[in-house]
């Protein structure tokens, strides 16, 4: 696969072609259309940022103008060289896996630099000879082109973060800095290395990568679409911070939050999207003017107001850089309440797929929003949609009314929620009333299939395809959820949730009180068998899962939010656990909740066709980074899977022969009160769970958990087991089990706990947990049991991720 290379030819937009609204802000457009204003010789130029060390070794420079006095972009033609030595250890060892180096050595002959710190000062004060390189207007234009412009089709999950709704859009940024005299500067350099051409090293003290909304300051990108080394190389805090240890995911980033949006929104009959939103916020930082939003790009904004006046924004043609940026008139205090009114339209927000059927596209962007998923705010929202189709939304049903062809709906979520959202189509609504607890769920599911099965609905032995016919099996599922949760995490904030269909065939997600099932949920097993020509078993499990999987968001996710992408397992990993707790309570037989720890461990650990591991491509610790080329849907393993083994681990250690699940449901209780409506980390999770400790878990002097998160989220290991024993018959029918548990595969300072079951006649028990440290060591254990089992095992309940 092809990756971008400098030198191409390139052409600017001309500038009668910009929508006449992005020019708004004189400073943006000035540094949008900015020249090169000076060029000078180099020779021998060293930069340090954090650490990363820039070398000028010979060659050119170029500056563009000043912008309110202070030089903001440079391009260099030359030889130069880029070395980087990784503070962090779990960034360091990742790079190491991707590159085969624990540190960078690169020699580049082109570079473009970006920043708001004194990096212009530095090189002009060691550049004194001025030049004329007739190539930095090339390599200005080039790289304008490139970062300016958005791909319709990412080609790696990296390039789709880069290009996403969260796109950088340079000069914005840079002007965000310069109207705030306290902001600290940044320094952003974009390196064609000649083994690397695409080499990016930021230094951004607001937060080096916005797209994964994390507070670390330091990155190192290699953009190299299919490559084995592209990758989010080294992404984390300060070395300052790093070695002072005051580093943590808690950090607050943002600028501004969210308090209240008031939404008013119109579907036309051919899907195109009208609205305006009224924002109410408070400033979290001090001097700032520039906010940036998460729109969609074919959303357009028209007009932005405060207080009845018009106020200056920023947003590109939706093929380039066109994050939405409102400028303030000026800078706001710490603390200082602000509210804005904007107007926008646009398409390709919702989808015909026929039958009734609409997919809903953009449904974090679909309004102007700050800090999706971290601010919790009230939501005020109005729909009017063409009068044969229903809409439903986050929060309460307050009103519905007709007006002309429009069937027009009230919602209002005075909870906070972290994000909002809506499903649209030719629904048949149902609703079903929990008698004891009064919660109610709502089903909305299509009478007609989309078009992509209307070819299928008249084969022999499918029968009826319509979804709405299997509506009370997801409803049903949805019901059963809730109930569990509410006695093992803690009643839900909300007061009910609609299970609502979509088009989507494979997946499933959850916004608060409004999930999204894919379509299969809504066919009977006959039915995908027929469809499929056979079984997939995949699929059907997918199916079993998807639903209390969705539903469980509403506390994970919804009701506690994560810090950071770090974070992100105590959602998809927790919900993930909390699917295999609904199996494990609502089946006849263990067997299906046995299947999907298994099928869990197996998806981790089997090797794909690069002989990789999904486990081995980082620990849980890196999210969404692990993804690549050579190891794809490590993500999904890791973060998901993994996660999940994470919990289960931790309730397998706290469960006690008298008490059950009782510490653990105590402990889940506890962090879901104590993160009601924040972000929790997991740092923060790892102090919940050292409240809750039980004398069976304190395995080392601290009294602390550090021992357990470290190897299960910050490392990679998985330990081998392998079980010895011999049964001696005794008196009375009596029966002595001499056991040896060895573990192997793991540092020598791994410790953990190992189970050992009997079965009994078919009643499993668990008879001793045997803690061991190190590898290729073993534990000897003597028991007298009542009578002879027919079996003596490890881990009988999964307890501990083992290697296969």
């Amino acid at each position: 696969m092809s990756f971008f290379r400098l030198g191409l030819t390139a052409v600017l937009v001309p500038l009668f072609l910009a929508p006449a609204f992005a020019a708004t802000d004189p400073l943006y457009q000035s540094m949008r259309d900015a020249a090169l204003a000076d060029s000078f010789v180099v020779e021998n130029i060293e930069i340090h940022r954090d650490g990363g060390v820039i070398t000028l070794k010979t060659g050119s420079i170029g500056f563009t103008a000043p912008a309110m006095g202070l030089d903001t972009v440079a391009v260099f033609d030359g030889e130069g060289t880029f070395t980087f030595n990784p503070a962090s250890p779990i960034d360091r060892n990742y790079m190491a896996s991707l590159t085969g180096q624990l540190t960078v050595s690169e020699t580049f002959d082109r570079a473009f630099f970006c920043f708001t710190d004194d990096t212009g000062k530095e090189i002009r004060s060691a550049a004194k000879t001025h030049s004329k390189d007739p190539k930095l207007a090339d390599i200005l234009r080039d790289y304008r082109k490139h970062l300016r412009s958005r791909l319709d089709m990412p080609r790696s999950m990296l390039e789709y973060l880069l290009n996403d709704v969260a796109m950088d859009n340079l000069e914005a940024d840079v002007a965000m800095d310069l109207y705030n005299r306290h902001a600290p500067g940044f320094f952003r350099a974009y390196i064609h290395g000649k083994r690397h051409a695409d080499l990016r090293f930021q230094v951004r003290p607001r937060g080096a990568f916005p797209e994964l909304g994390t507070p670390e300051e330091v990155a190192l990108i290699n953009l190299d679409p299919e490559a084995k080394e592209e990758g989010i190389w080294y992404l984390s805090h300060l070395q300052g911070e790093i070695k002072g240890h005051t580093a943590s995911s808690d950090e607050n980033r943002d600028m501004v939050q969210a308090d209240h949006y008031q939404i008013e929104t119109t579907i036309a009959r051919n899907d195109h999207f009208t609205a305006s939103a009224d924002l109410k916020f408070h400033a979290v930082t001090e001097g700032d003017r520039v906010i940036k939003f998460s729109l969609v790009p074919t959303l357009r904004v028209e007009k932005v107001t405060s207080g009845g006046q018009d106020v200056p924004f920023i947003q590109e043609d939706k093929k380039e850089d066109a994050s939405f940026y409102v400028v303030m008139a000026e800078p706001m205090a710490k603390g200082s309440e602000h509210e804005l009114h904007i107007e926008y339209t646009g398409d390709k927000v919702v989808h015909k797929e026929g039958g009734g059927n609409f997919s809903v596209g953009a449904r974090e962007s679909w309004y102007p929003n700050v800090n999706t998923f971290r601010d919790h705010a009230s939501y005020d929202l109005t729909f009017k949609v063409p009068k044969p189709y229903t809409l439903v939304s986050v929060g309460n049903l307050e009103k519905q009314w007709t007006e002309k062809d429009a069937a027009c709906t009230h919602w209002v979520s005075e909870t906070p929620i972290p994000i909002a959202g809506f499903n649209y189509g030719a629904f048949k609504v149902k609703k079903i009333t929990d008698k004891d607890s009064g919660f109610v769920v709502e089903g909305y599911a299509n009478t007609e299939p989309p078009d992509a099965l209307a070819m299928a609905k008249d084969a022999p032995g499918v029968g009826s395809l319509s979804p709405s016919n299997m509506m009370d099996m997801p409803m049903g599922e949805a019901q059963v959820a809730e109930r569990i949760y509410d006695a093992w995490f803690g009643k839900s904030e909300f007061n009910h949730v609609s299970v609502t269909q979509q088009p989507e065939f494979n997946f499933g997600q959850s916004w608060p009180t409004l999930v999204y099932l894919p379509l299969w949920a809504y066919l009977d097993p006959t039915q995908r068998y027929m469809l499929l020509n056979h079984i997939e078993q995949g699929l059907t499990d997918f199916v079993d899962e998807v639903t209390p999987h969705e539903v469980s968001h509403q506390w994970w996710g919804h009701m506690v939010g994560w810090a950071t992408y770090h974070d992100q397992w105590l959602s998809e990993g927790f919900a993930t656990f909390s699917a295999g707790l609904f199996l494990q309570l609502t089946e006849k037989t263990p067997e299906k909740y046995q299947k999907y720890w298994q099928n869990a461990r197996q998806y981790l650990l089997e090797k794909n066709n690069f002989g990789n591991r999904r486990n081995d491509a980082g620990p849980v610790w890196l999210g969404q980074r692990m993804d690549s080329a050579h190891n794809q849907s490590a993500y999904d393993a890791v973060v998901y899977r993994k996660g999940a083994y994470v919990l289960h681990m931790l309730r397998m250690m706290m469960w006690d022969q008298k008490e059950g699940d009782k510490p653990f449901i105590e402990m889940m209780h506890d962090f879901v009160s104590t993160f009601m409506n924040k972000n929790a980390s997991t740092e923060s999770f790892e102090r919940i769970v050292e409240k809750h400790m039980t004398p069976s878990m304190k395995f080392t002097t601290s009294g602390r958990m550090d021992w357990f998160f470290y190897e299960w989220l910050y490392d990679t290991p998985v330990p081998r087991y392998k079980l010895d024993f011999t049964l001696t018959d005794q008196e009375g029918g009596k029966c002595l089990l001499k056991a040896s548990v060895e573990q192997s595969e793991v540092p020598k300072n791994f410790i953990m706990p190992v189970p050992i079951y009997a079965d009994f006649d078919g009643h499993v028990m668990r008879l001793a947990s045997v803690p061991i440290q190190g590898t290729s060591t073993s534990r000897e254990v003597q028991l007298m049991l009542p009578k002879r089992p027919k079996k003596v095992m490890l881990n009988y309940w999964h307890d501990v991720l083992e290697a296969l």
